[in-house]
């Protein structure tokens, strides 16, 4: 028989041996007589009772086969139809509360247990070698197959009590390697992870208890008077929760448990504001620790932000810096986590807008503003976007927005004119000349993202970037003036088709037909570009034309309020380029048609008479061929006899505006162009399924990988520079490309066939002599 593994395996071993007898000098032990007057070992006899044919002394249960004496001694007489044990199978009867001694003293044996005192001459008892009952303790440290070493206090006697049920399954070689048995030990197995229970039992003591067995209730108890010197039951949560917040000693690790992840406790911070003592010690105080002392710290911040509106931007520049230093170690405070400092989260974003904005945007023609705010400028607009975000009260929104004008408008403005100089004397670039259809790219999927501004493009392509994908980050100029209907149409593959319409749309120059949504989507699709509608992916073949996101009409109505909704869309655009990609598609380009300014103050208003516009929005108007203003004027992108009037500066010709587009700035015409590719490989791995020489001429077969993918002859195969062929080649859509060896000096010599990817990295290599077949 193998040895046992667990306690539970060598108690059923021990009961199962304790029958055995030598049929040479004896005969078969009637019953085994268990005694346990301690009743140790009742918690495991109903799961022994499922090996092991056990009779159990107490109130009748014929279910458990449980009854009083003379019933047990029935049973063990087969004398009852419910003896269904086999014939050669001795019966346990279990006698919990009963000692051995009560049982031998025949003459003084208790009367409820005269008749099974007769038992122990025809049958056997099974206890210790010293002729006591099995005791937990003196089962693991005597039995022959544990001999493992426990501690004699009385702790770890209640706590093998208790443990018991636990204990059982524990494997023999763990025990051994725990000796000796301690109570902190074995309140362990029903307490495994003391600090995360004690936080649970703190963030709910009353739902806590009633979780716990009452064995598990008092290793709890147990443990925390071990180790944390504290007791649930008498001492209550608020004491811990005191105990929490000054993180003495072990409490210190209690505490970083807790700022892992404070949202699994979510009434802890009330707790701890009950905790916090009225009085302090100033050298022992931790005030990361109290609600309270983080809330005062916000509220003087809160102060201070007000107090920045009456400022010089130069002195509120300084100031912001100064709080950062005073406050930025909030934002490392558990309580910034839970979303109970809003306003020391903000600061990184108000000290970014006063870092950028104390240099303002200029140069002297349009393509030095925007290189400028290209190298750093738009973080401005960035920063403003996080600024407003704050998930605050009123007044902390208002504090912030107090900081934002002060900063960001001045900055704002001053850019803006000096564009609007910048293109007085250097007009933008003129469109191209009315011609063909950009070429459909085989793999390329174009996405257009209306009002995708330039920072919101940046934040977009970090999310890429993160996601491991490739992004080459480009900007190109909006079509003036940067509104939906004229812009749009210009950034599309079908630009060169259309021609001026009235107001500020287009048309087809073919039919005339005014260029709507249906029209322009008619269009791409004569010219060969698949319509991708919402979440269809094609077939990832040709080109094709999708649309997503919601910036612009976001910003219309909703003013400064987008910058709440700026990261969820940046989160669904991401997504939807990610869902491309991995449907196949080689490449997705990302345009837009606009920026826009965005003052949560409002923009100013500038006036313009209606009756000289023949179409008006905010921050552009077109003018009558007749008409006459003061305000500056461009070229209309379709026409340039049209006249555009923009407003000055930060200007509308309509009052209240918080969000608008279509005049001069750099915000409104600087738009981001991403061309999002895939690191991954796409289908079945890629593999150079034959190499075939005749002469100098190579023909191989590709099998598996993505559209792409070339195919080079070298001597080294990681070296493009040892290329023995003319050029790489593209694989072709048969999966086969055929390479020629201009110079038959190389005839005869070692060379590797590799297939490189879009990237150049070589995704096979295949060993070959020039001019011999593979």
């Amino acid at each position: 028989m193998s040895l046992p593994t667990t306690l539970f395996a060598a108690l059923l071993v021990g009961l199962q041996r304790a029958s055995d007898y030598n049929t040479a000098d004896a005969s078969a032990p009637v019953a085994v007589l268990w005694t346990d007057a301690g009743r140790q070992w009742e918690a495991l006899v109903p799961r022994l009772r499922t090996e092991l044919a056990i009779l159990t002394l107490g109130q009748y249960d014929p279910a458990t086969r449980t009854g009083p004496a003379i019933w047990l001694r029935c049973m063990n007489a087969r004398a009852l139809p419910d003896a269904d044990w086999p014939q050669d199978t001795t019966p346990i009867i279990y006698l919990p509360g009963t000692s051995r001694q009560e049982l031998r003293a025949v003459d003084e044996c208790p009367r409820d247990l005269q008749p099974l005192a007769e038992l122990q001459y025809r049958g056997v008892l099974w206890t210790h070698k010293n002729g006591r009952d099995w005791t937990i303790a003196g089962f693991l440290q005597s039995h022959d197959d544990l001999q493992i070493e426990v501690a004699s206090d009385n702790a770890t006697r209640e706590a093998l009590q208790r443990s018991l049920l636990k204990l059982a399954d524990e494997p023999i070689a763990a025990l051994r390697s725990e000796a000796p048995l301690t109570a902190a030990k074995l309140n362990g197995l029903l307490n495994p992870q003391p600090v995360r229970n004690l936080l649970h039992w703190m963030n709910d003591p009353a739902g806590q208890r009633a979780k716990l067995s009452d064995s598990e209730w008092a290793a709890f108890r147990a443990t925390c008077q071990d180790q944390f010197k504290f007791d649930p039951l008498t001492d209550g949560e608020i004491t811990a929760a005191l105990h929490l917040g000054n993180r003495d000693d072990v409490w210190q690790s209690v505490w970083n448990r807790f700022t892992e992840a404070p949202l699994r406790y979510p009434n802890m911070p009330d707790l701890l504001r009950r905790a916090r003592p009225t009085t302090t010690d100033a050298l022992f105080h931790e005030p990361s620790s109290w609600p309270q002392d983080n809330e005062a710290a916000e509220a003087a911040l809160r102060k201070k932000f007000q107090a920045l509106k009456d400022m010089l931007p130069a002195d509120a520049r300084k100031q912001i810096r100064e709080l950062e230093k005073s406050h930025g170690a909030r934002r490392g405070w558990v309580w910034a986590e839970l979303g109970l400092s809003p306003l020391a989260n903000v600061l990184p974003a108000l000290v970014t807008l006063a870092e950028t904005t104390e240099i303002p945007l200029g140069g002297l023609t349009p393509q030095d503003v925007a290189s400028a705010y290209i190298s750093g400028g738009w973080n401005a607009d960035a920063a403003v976007l996080d600024a407003l975000a704050i998930p605050g009260s009123t007044d902390d929104l208002n504090a912030v927005k107090a900081v934002v004008d002060l900063l960001y408008r001045p900055w704002l403005q001053d850019s803006a004119e000096a564009f609007q100089q910048a293109v007085k004397n250097h007009p933008l670039p003129l469109p191209p000349a009315l011609g063909h259809a950009v070429a459909p790219k085989a793999g390329c999927c174009w996405l257009f993202a209306d009002g995708l501004r330039y920072d919101v493009g940046q934040r977009l392509a970090e999310a890429l970037e993160r996601e491991g994908l490739l992004v080459e980050r480009e900007w190109q100029w909006a079509a003036l003036p940067g509104v939906t209907p004229t812009a749009k149409p210009a950034v599309s593959p079908v630009a060169p088709l259309l021609g001026p319409g009235t107001g500020f749309t287009c048309i087809v120059c073919e039919d005339s037909a005014k260029v709507g949504v249906d029209n322009l989507r008619r269009e791409l699709a004569k010219a060969g570009y698949v319509i991708l509608m919402k979440d269809d992916l094609g077939t990832a073949t040709g080109a094709a034309w999708t649309e997503c996101g919601a910036l612009d009409i976001t910003g219309h109505n909703l003013g400064w309020k987008l910058a709440l909704r700026v990261p969820d869309e940046v989160k669904e655009i991401a997504g939807r380029v990610r869902a491309l990609l991995e449907a196949g598609w080689r490449e997705v380009r990302v345009v837009t048609d606009h920026g826009w300014l965005l003052l949560p103050s409002g923009l100013p208003k500038a006036d313009l008479p209606e009756h000289l516009t023949e179409d008006r929005k905010g921050r552009c108007a077109r003018l009558k061929d007749t008409a006459y203003t003061s305000q500056q004027t461009v070229p209309w992108h379709w026409d340039n006899d049209v006249r555009i009037a923009v407003p000055p500066g930060i200007c509308c010709f309509v009052a209240g505006q918080e969000y608008d587009h279509g005049g001069l700035s750099v915000q409104e015409c600087v738009t981001p162009v991403l061309v999002v590719r895939s690191t991954a490989p796409t289908g079945p791995p890629a593999t150079l399924a034959n190499v075939r020489w005749a002469g100098l001429r190579c023909r191989i077969q590709v099998t598996g990988g993505s559209q792409g993918m070339s195919v080079d002859v070298r001597t080294k195969p990681a070296d493009s520079a040892t290329s023995v062929v003319a050029s790489s080649k593209l694989v072709d859509s048969g999966g086969q490309v055929s390479l020629v060896v201009p110079d038959d000096t190389h005839a005869g010599a070692a060379a590797v066939v590799v297939l490189l990817g879009l990237d150049g990295v070589v995704l096979a290599q295949q060993h070959t002599t020039v001019g011999e077949d593979s």
